[in-house]
């Protein structure tokens, strides 16, 4: 094997066997250096100082890289951690944001959007969507659920029995946690049987009834920007809706006020905290 003065290697005619004897770790590392020193950096973001000097590939640059350090080359590696896009960004998978993120834009960012029956099966804190049944932007919150007394199971069908109503339809979004056998802990979309009682699907067999019964959430969607409405930006129309489809509890210290004709369907429970009111007119 030789290597001529343009730095390209050539092997002997007929095919010869290449064993590692022949390529050695230290030549592999001086030929990666080579190629290195020859990726010169030309980039500059918008505001920030060119990096220079070349971009090594070694494990110590990949660490300066990772915790965004100055190497001894001159090379500030902190520019990686905070790139500038010039244009579209797309990314075909989940996209996480650790710290704050702002929008310098006088457009638009677009929320997902969908059905009612759309709406993920392990919706998240703080999501926020536009539903298309509803025609109103909705966010996902949580609530503590009534206390439990009991869980049991048939194989994988756990049922939850609450000391009081638990004021749950069906097909709503429960977080079961603290419970032994750890099987009855997870996410779940529950079946309602009774009014202090329901119904989930683990994914394994406990085996056993609950020996610590733990505590449950609830989730729930609700509007964002209820409000006031009208033509030509006017504040002048509250409105809502003529059906209490699933049971509501009033927040404790706040009031509310409906305008009727009101139906409440069969099973729905509308829970007024004492020293609250709920003022139908």
């Amino acid at each position: 094997m030789s290597r001529n003065g343009s730095g390209v290697y050539t092997l002997p005619a007929g095919n010869p066997v290449v064993s590692q004897t022949i390529i050695s770790s230290t030549w592999a590392n001086n030929t990666m250096n080579d190629l290195a020193s020859a990726m010169t950096d030309s980039v500059a973001a918008d505001g920030q100082t060119p990096m220079t000097g070349p971009l090594n590939m070694n494990s110590n640059k990949v660490t300066n890289l990772a915790t965004g350090t100055t190497s001894n080359d001159g090379i500030n590696y902190a520019q990686f951690n905070t790139p500038t896009f010039g244009g579209a960004v797309t990314c075909s998978s989940t996209l996480t944001v650790v710290g704050d993120a702002s929008f310098n834009s006088t457009g638009q960012i677009k929320l997902p959007n969908g059905t009612t029956a759309q709406r993920s099966a392990t919706p998240a804190v703080g999501s926020v969507r536009y539903n298309t049944s509803l025609q109103q932007f909705e966010g996902y919150s949580t609530y503590s659920g009534q206390t439990i007394s009991s869980i049991t199971n048939v194989g994988t069908t756990a049922t939850l029995t609450t000391t009081t109503a638990h004021n749950l339809v069906s097909g709503t979004f429960v977080q079961v946690s603290g419970a032994t056998p750890s099987a009855y802990n997870g996410a779940f979309s529950i079946t309602v049987t009774t009014p202090t009682a329901f119904t989930y699907v683990m994914a394994t067999d406990p085996a056993a009834s609950a020996s610590v019964v733990g505590s449950y959430i609830v989730g729930k969607w609700s509007q964002i920007g209820g409000g006031a409405t009208g033509n030509g930006g006017d504040q002048v129309f509250v409105e809502n809706s003529q059906v209490v489809t699933a049971s509501y509890q009033i927040p404790t210290g706040k009031n509310a006020s409906t305008v009727s004709p009101i139906t409440i369907n069969g099973g729905v429970v509308v829970t007024v905290p004492s020293g609250s009111r709920w003022v139908v007119l």
